[in-house]
């Protein structure tokens, strides 16, 4: 299904999302389905939902979101852009035909021509981006770390289901795993330490280093061991 390998973005839902088995939840997937810039004559893009099993967007069968514990979103974004080789040969072609240099606007114009000419026939670059939303703990995970992927991304799911996602960092997950009010009170005090890049730990004011003897950390390690 998916990926061997690869990283994971991580949020929690901010918000009320419909049941996935419900005929909201599918409403609001077509709502804000994928639509083609194929025919398309200008520079443009195209994000919305698709599924697994109708990568056009048209249809959003159950079977192809359901995974008993999670469900199975998949993004997919088209972008339709003049290549940048077509420009520069004709660009250069023409400077070649007018003995001289092109104007800004005439290149302007150039490029107006071609986008009008060329575009129609240009086929759009297309990227499918899978999800998982877990219902149970309101957790999703994006298949997918580049910055434009997870900005477009948390757009398409705030439009689709008005709910936000927020950042599932270490303190997150740490208030989501049912802690004692006693524990989540220590951990509105606690706060990372990072470790220098010299091995050498620092004391409290972070400035004064504190030696470690090596050989008697490993005596104590096999002790307690």
């Amino acid at each position: 299904m998916f990926r061997r390998s690869g990283s994971v973005v991580t949020w929690f839902v901010d918000g009320q999302v419909p049941d996935p088995r419900s005929e909201s939840f599918a409403e609001a997937l077509q709502n804000h389905r994928f639509r083609t810039i194929e025919n398309a004559a200008s520079e443009e893009s195209s994000v919305g939902w698709v599924s697994s099993g109708d990568p056009t967007g048209e249809t959003f069968e159950s079977e192809a979101l359901d995974l008993d514990h999670a469900v199975w979103l998949r993004m997919r974004i088209d972008q339709k852009k003049l290549p940048a080789t077509w420009v520069a040969i004709h660009r250069a072609e023409a400077e070649r035909s007018a003995g001289r240099k092109l104007s800004a606007r005439e290149r302007r114009d150039l490029k107006q021509s071609l986008m009008d000419s060329l575009l129609p026939r240009v086929l759009p670059s297309v990227r499918l981006i899978d999800a998982l939303y877990a219902p149970s703990s309101g957790l999703v995970m994006l298949f997918g770390t580049a910055k434009s992927v997870r900005e477009e991304f948390h757009k398409l799911f705030f439009r689709t289901f008005a709910a936000n996602l927020v950042e599932a960092d270490a303190y997150g997950l740490a208030t989501r795993v049912g802690l004692d009010r006693d524990a989540l009170s220590y951990l509105d005090e606690v706060a990372p330490v990072k470790w220098p890049q010299d091995g050498t730990r620092r004391g409290p004011a972070g400035n004064e280093p504190i030696e470690i003897d090596v050989t008697d950390a490993v005596e104590l390690t096999e002790n307690d061991a």
